[in-house]
Parts: structure tokens; sequence; C-alpha cells
């Protein structure tokens, strides 16, 4: 979950072809792989389910239902389709097809992501790998499928008849219940609205592209809108309330109205299911509001002080998102649940500068910074306090934003 500058960029900015908006592809970061390995049963990342997964190809393990072999960590699973999808996500144990759905929940096949599996109770599963080209269905899965072969990697078309032996109407998509996305580290970048174009940077400094997108006047945002883990731009109409987000940095995806005109956009992850959806600030009354939908309210609150200015982040790194304020005139951050209880607070930076929330150092808690209008320098903290990094970036005038391009 990436973040921007959450106060006046709130992960914002998508532009309409319609109104005549170009843009510039911006280049994609690949995942990094897990760098700790997990507890049996406890938190995995996708990338590491994915590894586990190859290391059974690897070995060559055969298919056999009263055999067991290592993970490579000291525990053994059984040699079967389900014995393979429970060693892949580090489970307690061997689970079958029938009991598999109790360690996790059903999503929509068009939901998938590697590291969910496609399970058939009666029969088979199969763990999900990846979309190959999703918008014509082809994927790449994972199984032990028969005692005729290893355990090997496929692929398959979600849309045909069958998958893996079995009607791909019988399968219901799964995840684990353990699994998290991998985190990428927060970058900065800014956005110039007298042409109204993105600029992202990377974590040396350099401009990694750009995107024009939205009309003047309106209001950048950065976000994970469909939950692919990386961001991309949307913009807010502050005359109309109307948020327009777009998941390749051109067209806008999502258009809807959310709030009243001249509230404050934010932008979060509030329920924890990898996609970051709308939510406003009305300045009046110090009021929250989040959508885990884009159009209903989820949850509304008030917290803060007049002149206040929203944000939003992952304080604890359980992926899911919740507010947070900034008091310009004392430069203090203050954190809070969606119920409006105060987490915390942190002082950073000096009065009136623009607040900034970023996971920087890529450990899936966000944590604050700022940015200095007048030099154009970013000030970034990875334990809310003292200064982890500091740079110059943007031109005068630019607002500050932040995002896991």
């Amino acid at each position: 979950m990436s973040r921007i500058a959450r106060s006046t960029v709130l992960r914002c900015t998508s532009a309409l072809v319609s109104a005549g908006l170009a843009a510039t592809a911006l280049t994609a970061v690949a995942a990094a792989p897990a760098q700790a390995a997990s507890s049996k049963g406890g938190k995995i990342t996708r990338s590491e389910v994915m590894a586990r997964a190859q290391y059974w190809v690897d070995q060559g393990v055969p298919y056999n239902q009263s055999g067991y072999h290592t993970d490579g960590s000291g525990t053994n699973y059984r040699e079967d389709c389900s014995g393979y999808v429970s060693m892949a996500w580090h489970a307690t144990q061997s689970y079958n097809t029938w009991t598999l759905p109790s360690i996790s929940s059903e999503v929509s096949k068009s939901s998938l992501l590697p590291g969910d599996a496609l399970n058939y109770t009666e029969a088979h599963v199969i763990l999900f790998g990846g979309w190959k080209d999703k918008s014509a269905g082809t994927f790449t899965y994972y199984a032990e499928q028969n005692s005729s072969v290893l355990t090997n990697k496929y692929t398959a078309n979600i849309n045909s008849s069958s998958v893996a032996g079995w009607p791909t109407s019988l399968y219901k998509g799964l995840r684990y219940d353990n699994i998290v996305d991998d985190t990428r580290p927060t970058n900065a970048g800014v956005y110039r609205p007298s042409t109204q174009t993105f600029f992202e940077r990377d974590g040396a400094g350099n401009t990694l592209g750009s995107a024009m997108f939205g009309n003047p006047g309106w209001t950048p945002l950065i976000g994970d809108f469909n939950g692919d883990g990386v961001d991309s731009v949307g913009v807010y109409d502050p005359e109309t309330g109307d948020f327009h987000l777009s998941n390749d940095n051109g067209t806008a995806a999502i258009s809807v109205r959310f709030g009243n005109p001249h509230w404050i956009p934010v932008i979060g992850d509030w329920n924890g299911d990898g996609k970051d959806t709308v939510g406003v600030y009305e300045p009046a009354t110090q009021r929250f509001s989040v959508s885990n939908d884009n159009a209903t309210v989820a949850a509304t609150f008030v917290y803060g002080n007049p002149g206040d200015v929203p944000l939003a982040g992952d304080w604890d790194g359980d992926g899911k998102d919740s507010v947070a304020v900034y008091r310009p005139g004392n430069a203090t951050f203050y954190q809070s649940d969606l119920a409006g209880n105060t987490l915390g607070n942190a002082m950073f930076g000096n009065p009136n500068w623009t607040p900034l929330i970023g996971d920087w150092n890529g450990d899936g808690v966000d944590s604050i910074g700022v940015y200095e209008p007048a030099t154009q320098k970013f000030s970034l903290s990875n334990d809310n306090g003292s200064v982890a990094s500091s740079f110059v970036y943007g031109n005068p005038g630019d607002i500050p934003i932040t995002g896991a391009w």
C-alpha cells in the first residue's frame, strides 16, 4: 500500500480520456522476494509461497498419498494435491480438499493472485501461479496432479471447460488466511499543477516516468486501485466531489462521486483486501467517511481539530489502513483507528510543511515524512522521529506525492 502526501495529494490522480488527457507509461518495478522465512502456520508472503511451491518442482517430488516429503525447513507434508498446497502455504499440517477452506477465504476467480488456490472439494486443488494474460484468461498453476507425473508447473485458461482434468465451474478460489502481499517501499514524487503531470521518483533519485492526468484545479491521488500491488494515479474534482481513478496511468477505470464538493479526499485500503478505495474528510466537522466498495460508507467518525490535514496509513502492519491528522501549527501527526481513537502522535519537521505518509523501508508499516515547499526537500522517517533520508526533488509549486510504483 503506497502512500501519497495524503494531505493535499491523498492517493489520487486519474485522468479521463474523454477529457483529452494524455499519459506516458510509467515503468513498473517488480516486487522484491521475501527476505525472511515464515513460521509454520504464521504470516507468509506471496513470494515465499511461490518459492516453496517451486522447491517441490525442483525436487521432483512424486505424487504419493501415503508418502511425505520435506519442505526444506524441517516439516514434512503429504505428497498429494492438498498436501502440496498446505506445504506451499506453510500450514500447520497437511490439510485435504475438504479442510483447506477452514484456513482460507473464498475469492472470485477473477480476483486470484499468486499463492491463492483453486479448490474442488470433491477431488483436486491447484496453486495459482499468476496471470499470463488476464484478459485472455490464461494463467499458470502448480500442482501434484497424479501418480504418473512429478510436481510441476502448468498453464491453463480460466475460460476453458476444464482445468487439471476437472470442470472449471467446480473450482472455487481460495485465499490463505495468513497470506500477505509482498511490500514494496514507498517512493516520493511530485505533481505539477501547471501541467497536471505526475512525476515518479525511485529511491536513488531517478525519475521513473511521468503521466498527465486530470484537469486544472483537481487534486492528485495515488493508490493501488485494482489490487495488483502497483500504485497508479487518480484525481479528485473538488467542485463535484468526483473521484477518477486509473489502473494504467492513462484511462479512468473508476469514476465515482463520494461525499460532498470541497471535502478533502482520502485514499486507503480500509479492509485489507489489497485494493485502495475512497474516503473523504469534511473540514467543517472533522468527520472522516470511508468506503470499501467506492460507493457505500463502511465507517464514519469524527477526529481532529479545525485546520488539521487528513492522512491515511497502515500504522501496525496488519494490511489495513486507518487515518491520521497533521496539525500544521505544531507540526504534529496524530494517528487514529477507524473509530476515532488516538493510537499515537509524533512531532516531525517544522510548522506548515506538507505532511507525508509512506512505508519508506518496505517493512509493511507506514511512517511519517515532510516536504518543505520553499526548498522542495523531502525528509522521511522510519521510526516517526529521526530522519532516515532527505533529498530535494521537483520544482517550486509542485505538490508532493508518494507511492509504490
